[in-house]
């Protein structure tokens, strides 16, 4: 005897973790967080679960109050990755796959931690973990340029954020 099929209109998602959703939302731990959650060794695996599931809403959320930039979760599963030819001695080893194209470097003294000493690559937004003369630290190019040189600026983006006035520059001599 056949039935008619209801679809479902609501997802069998489970209420997620206040601890994980405030990781995915780049906003403070609960009082009652565990700190340590996020650098559990399969957290990798878990939280890429988790931001593939809440992944739209989220970025829809950020890029209305933040236009320009993009939450941790963004920087650490859908940034741009290294082309292979880039990797060097890092191509065969697991980390290979979650290594991303870094901000540009401006200015400033000091090289990343990884190739000045044996570390393992490590970014935060997308700027390597530096080391140096604290009074020249390095600048790096803002997240907004870096999402317009990869082409990843939403249109609705483009449009909230007015292009920087740019002024001629003008080079003083010391011998003038």
């Amino acid at each position: 005897m056949p039935t008619t099929r209801r679809l479902r209109t609501r997802s069998r998602r489970e209420a997620i973790d206040p601890t994980h959703w405030a990781i995915l939302t780049d906003t403070p731990l609960p009082a009652d967080a565990n700190s340590f959650t996020a650098l559990d060794a399969e957290s990798y695996d878990v939280m890429r679960l988790l931001w593939e599931d809440y992944r739209a809403g989220i970025l829809a959320d950020w890029i209305k109050s933040q236009p320009g930039t993009r939450p941790a979760m963004w920087w650490r599963y859908d940034a741009p990755r290294l082309d292979p030819a880039q990797l060097g001695r890092w191509s065969r080893t697991l980390l290979a796959p979650r290594l991303i194209e870094t901000r540009r470097k401006l200015c400033g003294e000091g090289m990343p931690l990884h190739e000045a000493l044996n570390y393992a690559p490590s970014h935060h937004y997308g700027i390597p973990a530096w080391f140096g003369d604290p009074d020249n630290p390095p600048a790096f190019e803002s997240q907004r340029v870096y999402l317009r040189r990869h082409g990843l600026l939403l249109p609705a983006e483009r449009r909230q954020i007015p292009e920087p006035v740019r002024y001629p520059l003008r080079v003083v001599s010391a011998w003038s």
